[in-house]
């Protein structure tokens, strides 16, 4: 009998360390799909870069007379904003120090884009006199994929419609070189009145 006891007594020993890699695994792969059927609207990408720690803003603030957002491709080397009159207002250097300010103004204009109420969608901008405003803008942001540390980089273009206060930013977030961008349309949201004094303070 004491044998008997004896026997059914043992337990198994629980293999903590297969659990734990089974688990991360499964981390992984949950990430994996939800990396792939994440919803790519261009506003939500910007909301996630502006939660995002922000390392450094760069980028420029043009005048045009014509928006052509498409994507194009020369010899294998791929471009994109091609655009009329482009007239240069503004360089905001992400590793100058006195450009601080600007850059924080930049982040403003995306801030304030995010609170704007969404206006009509379009096709394209039309050839205007009055012109628009071009942002164009790079966030460098820090990104974390489980213990690892690294950086991410966001490429964001914005148009501002001087006559209409209207700001446009495409409906779809691709990279800067792929060609969906020649598919997607342009979303319209009503500037605020704190978009509309920053945006002209950096086109000063």
């Amino acid at each position: 009998m004491a044998r008997r006891r004896n026997m059914y007594s043992k337990r198994k020993r629980i293999n903590y360390g297969r659990i734990f890699l089974l688990l991360l695994i499964l981390v992984v792969l949950i990430a994996l799909v939800f990396k792939l059927f994440k919803k790519n609207d261009y506003i939500g990408v910007v909301e996630e870069a502006l939660n995002s720690k922000i390392i450094q803003i760069s980028g420029s603030v043009n005048s045009v007379s014509d928006v052509d957002y498409s994507v194009y491709s020369n010899d294998g080397i791929r471009y994109s904003n091609q655009h009329e009159n482009i007239i240069q207002l503004n360089i905001i250097d992400g590793t100058n120090t006195e450009d601080k300010e600007k850059a924080n103004d930049v982040k403003r204009l995306f801030d304030n884009l995010i609170k704007s109420d969404a206006a009509d969608g379009v096709k394209e901008l039309p050839l205007k006199e009055s012109g628009y405003y071009w942002v164009d803008a790079k966030f460098i942001v820090e990104d974390r994929k489980l213990f690892i540390k690294d950086e991410n980089e966001y490429n964001f273009d914005l148009y501002y419609d001087i006559e209409e206060k209207t700001v446009y930013i495409k409906e779809k977030y691709f990279n800067e070189f792929s060609k969906k961008n020649n598919k997607t349309r342009l979303q319209g949201y009503t500037a605020t009145e704190e978009f509309v004094r920053i945006i002209e303070n950096l086109t000063k």
